[in-house]
C-alpha cells in the first residue's frame, strides 16, 4: 500500500495542523427587524474596475487582454540590461502579467510564480491562477522567464516528430543543437540565460513596479528558481510554496532512471487496488518491462493517427529508449498515466501498438510545445550537470528506464554554448533562511520525489512538507486538489506564516480512476491530452 498523506516538519519551527476559525459570527436573526425584505436588502452597486485601480498603481503596465482570462488584466515589456556586469551592451524585453487584486487597496507583497521546464513561461499560468478567488486579494505578478513565451523567446523546435521517415527524433540531435545555437547566438549570449539571470530579473521588475516581498510559487524546476531568487533576494522574499520541490543538493537528471522505476511500481500498485484496472493491467510495471524489452532487437512499426492531417496515417518506427522515455514523462501525472493501463493492455496483450504509440506521442507534443529549448539547455547544461557522469550513467543502466535522458542530456550540452555557474542556489554560500515555507510533493513523483524536498529544508528549515500518498508530479490532477492546496496556501499567504496552518484536507485527496475501455481511452485523448498538445 502507498503511503498514507503525511505533514513532515523541518528546522525549529513547530507546526501543529489545527483547524482554522471558520468565520465571522452568524448574522443577527429577522425578529430584530420587522421591515420587508426589499426594504432591508440595499441596491447592488457596481463591482469595482479592478484593472482601473491596478493600472493607477503601476503606470508602467497597460490593460490588455490574455487568452483564456475573462477579465482584463495589466501587460507591460520592462527592458533590462542581458549583462548586467555591463553599461552597454544588448537590452532584453521581458514579459510582465499582473492579474490585479478583487480588493480597492491590496497588500504591497504579491504573489509570483516561477514556472517549471526549464523553459516553461510564466504567463502561461494566468488562466488558472485569474480562477482562484482566495488568492485575489493580491497583486498576481507573472513574469516570463528571459528566453521564453514573449520574454527575447530562445525556441529551437528540435526533432519535429512523425517526418516522411516515420524515424522518431531523439530529445537534442548534435547538428539541430549546433544550428540552432547558432542562429539564436546571434541576439543573444546564451550563457545569460540561468536561473541567477532569472531571479535579476524578476527582482528588477519588483523594484521599478514598487511592489514589496513577494509570496513566491514555483513547481518543479520553478521550485529551484524560486530558492535561487530568495537566497539571493532574501529581503524581497516574504514566503515560499514549492510544489514538486528541485533538491538543492543533488540533481535529478544524475537519478531520473531510478526514480521513474519507482513510480512505475506504484502506478502500477494503484492499478492493482482497482478492480476493474486489475482485470487489465495485473502487473503493469511487468508489461511494461516486456514492452520495452520486445524492442531491444530494433524498431517496431506502427499505423497511427497523422496529427497534422486529420483523418490520416501515417507509420512511425518505435524504438525502445524513445517510448521508454514517453512512459517516464506519462508517469509525471496522473490526468496522463490514468490512460497508460488501457494503452499497456493493448500493446501487451493484443499487439495492438496504436494506443500506446499514440498516447507517447501526444505526450512528447505536450513537452515540447510548452518548453523553450534553448533555455532548457543553457539551465541544465549550466546549473544541472555538476556531478559524476559516469557514475549516474553506472546506476542507471540497471534501472528499467535506463540512461536515454542522461546520454541524450550530455549529448545536448556537448553542442550548446554555456558555463557552467558552480553556484548552489545561485550564491556561493548559501545559508539557512527563516522564510515561511510550505513544500507538497507527491509520494510517486518520478522527477522530485518527497527525498528531494526533504533535501531543501538544509537551506528553507522554517518549513512544513506536506506528503500526498496518492500524488506524481503535481497534485491537480487528484479529485479535490483545486479547492484544498490553493486554500492551504492562502492561508499562508495571509498569515505570513506555518503556525495553526490547517492541512488537513490533503487527506481526503484520491486520484482520478484508471481509464479501462477504449471508449474512454480515446475520449481523453481527443478531448484532454490533444488540446494540451497543440
Amino acid at each position: 500500500m502507498p503511503p498514507k498523506p503525511t505533514a513532515l516538519l523541518a528546522g525549529a519551527c513547530l507546526v501543529t495542523l489545527t483547524a482554522l476559525t471558520a468565520g465571522p459570527a452568524g448574522a443577527a436573526g429577522p425578529a430584530q427587524n420587522a421591515t420587508s425584505q426589499s426594504e432591508q436588502q440595499p441596491e447592488k452597486s457596481a463591482a469595482p474596475d479592478w484593472t482601473a485601480l491596478a493600472a493607477a498603481r503601476l503606470p508602467l503596465l497597460e490593460p490588455c487582454q490574455v487568452p483564456g482570462v475573462e477579465e482584463t488584466v495589466l501587460c507591460g515589456t520592462l527592458e533590462v540590461r542581458e549583462d548586467r556586469s555591463r553599461t552597454d551592451g544588448r537590452r532584453i524585453g521581458l514579459h510582465a502579467v499582473v492579474l490585479p487584486a478583487h480588493v480597492e487597496t491590496p497588500p504591497a507583497d504579491p504573489i509570483t510564480v516561477f514556472a517549471g521546464g526549464p523553459g516553461g513561461a510564466a504567463t502561461r499560468r494566468a488562466p488558472g491562477l485569474a480562477r482562484v478567488e482566495v488568492l485575489r486579494a493580491r497583486d498576481i505578478l507573472l513574469v516570463d522567464q528571459r528566453g521564453t513565451g514573449a520574454s527575447h523567446p530562445l525556441d529551437c523546435d528540435l526533432g519535429a516528430p512523425g517526418d516522411a521517415t516515420g524515424e522518431l527524433p531523439e530529445m537534442f540531435p548534435p547538428a539541430e543543437v549546433r544550428a540552432c545555437a547558432e542562429r539564436l547566438s546571434r541576439t543573444a549570449d546564451l550563457s545569460l540565460y540561468t536561473s541567477v539571470q532569472h531571479a535579476d530579473d524578476v527582482e528588477e521588475v519588483r523594484q521599478r513596479l514598487g511592489y514589496g516581498p513577494l509570496n513566491l510559487r514555483g513547481g518543479s524546476y520553478g521550485t529551484h528558481a524560486a530558492m535561487v531568487f530568495a537566497q539571493r533576494h532574501p529581503e524581497s522574499t516574504r514566503t515560499l510554496f514549492a510544489i514538486g520541490v528541485d533538491s538543492p543538493l543533488r540533481s535529478n537528471l544524475a537519478e531520473r532512471g531510478i526514480w521513474a522505476d519507482h513510480t512505475l511500481a506504484g502506478v502500477a500498485l494503484q492499478c492493482a487496488h482497482e478492480e476493474a484496472c486489475a482485470r487489465i493491467a495485473p502487473r503493469m510495471d511487468r508489461m511494461v518491462a516486456d514492452l520495452l524489452g520486445s524492442l531491444g532487437e530494433g524498431p517496431r512499426a506502427v499505423e497511427v493517427a497523422d496529427p497534422e492531417q486529420p483523418g490520416e496515417t501515417m507509420v512511425v518506427h518505435v524504438g525502445r529508449d524513445w517510448l521508454a522515455e514517453q512512459i517516464r514523462l506519462l508517469l509525471y501525472y496522473g490526468f496522463t498515466s490514468r490512460a497508460l493501463p488501457w494503452a499497456v493492455h493493448r500493446a501487451h496483450a493484443e499487439d495492438d501498438w496504436r494506443p500506446l504509440t499514440e498516447l507517447a506521442l501526444l505526450i512528447e507534443r505536450f513537452f515540447s510545445s510548452t518548453l523553450a529549448d534553448g533555455v532548457l539547455l543553457t539551465v541544465q547544461c549550466s546549473e544541472g550537470m555538476d556531478f559524476d557522469t559516469g557514475r549516474a550513467l553506472a546506476r542507471g543502466k540497471s534501472t528499467l528506464f535506463g540512461n536515454y535522458r542522461l546520454e541524450q542530456q550530455i549529448q545536448g550540452c556537448a553542442a550548446w554554448p554555456h558555463r557552467k555557474t558552480g553556484l548552489t542556489l545561485g550564491v556561493e554560500r548559501p545559508r539557512p533562511l527563516p522564510v515561511p515555507t510550505l513544500l507538497l510533493s507527491g509520494a510517486w513523483d518520478p522527477v522530485t520525489p518527497p527525498a528531494y524536498a526533504e533535501d531543501a529544508t538544509a537551506y528553507f528549515p522554517n518549513a512544513l512538507h506536506l506528503v500526498l500518498a496518492e500524488a506524481q508530479h503535481g497534485p491537480f490532477d487528484q479529485q479535490g486538489a483545486w479547492v484544498c492546496v490553493h486554500q492551504i496556501w492562502a492561508d499562508l499567504i495571509d498569515q505570513g506564516s506555518l503556525e495553526g496552518l490547517d492541512a488537513s484536507c490533503i487527506g481526503d485527496l484520491v486520484h482520478p480512476p484508471f481509464l479501462v475501455d477504449a471508449e474512454s481511452f480515446r475520449t481523453h485523448l481527443e478531448e484532454t491530452l490533444a488540446p494540451l498538445a497543440e
